[in-house]
């Protein structure tokens, strides 16, 4: 497993090249547009890059395709538990790496009073949840059927969550639907263990359907 895990994390870091120059201008980007009073600007590019960072599995995926090395892996001495456990572990370290990058800046305009400190966290904890969250649901359908049908679900879901951003789900709107009150804390505890169950299972979920898979 090693060797397949250093393969696509030397891969990776080949595509991450492309991804590094968005992100850099981003985080250029996020800085200014807090400092100036455009925190709604500074909010979408974190957002989109945390997204594109948290596509890398699905890259590698469609790169394994394209070269047929999905078929060639299973003449190697792993399992096809280790080629899923190798995506979902780069996919966490790509937009690991890009969550840390933000919340540093995040921490930072905290620090030098440019953003509150409850504003910081909140959006810290919202790109970890748009990390996850995406290649959770996008890698199961692409290790069952493959990466173009994947990709669709993957276009889809992003429709969704965008849609669901839009409409402004927030305290007034768990207030209307008789949600009790709870401490900002707590709902954010509750929301973290949920997406990290959701994670699990869908890292779970692929390896049953790789296993099952006729390639």
């Amino acid at each position: 497993m090693k060797a397949l895990f250093l393969a696509d994390l030397y891969q990776a870091k080949t595509s991450f090249k492309f991804y590094g120059v968005f992100i850099a201008v981003a985080a250029v980007i996020t800085v200014g547009s807090s400092v100036s009073g455009e925190g709604n600007l500074g909010l979408f590019f974190p957002i989109y890059s945390i997204l594109m960072a948290s596509m890398m599995g699905m890259s590698l995926l469609q790169l394994d395709e394209a070269s047929r090395w999905n078929l060639y892996a299973q003449a190697l001495p792993c399992d096809r538990r280790d080629q899923v456990s190798c995506k979902y572990v780069v996919t966490m370290l790509c937009f690991g790496l890009v969550w840390l990058l933000f919340t540093a800046i995040y921490a930072v305009l905290a620090l030098l009073g440019y953003m509150a400190w409850v504003q910081a966290l909140f959006q810290s904890v919202l790109l970890l949840v748009m990390g996850l969250i995406a290649p959770a649901i996008s890698l199961p359908p692409m290790f069952r059927w493959g990466s173009a049908k994947g990709r669709i679900i993957y276009i889809a879901m992003i429709v969704v969550l965008a849609a669901g951003l839009g409409a402004g789900a927030g305290a007034a709107a768990l207030n209307e639907l008789g949600v009790p009150a709870l401490p900002g804390g707590i709902w954010i505890a509750l929301g973290l263990l949920l997406i990290a169950a959701l994670y699990a299972g869908s890292w779970a979920l692929s390896v049953r359907w790789y296993e099952k898979r006729e390639l």
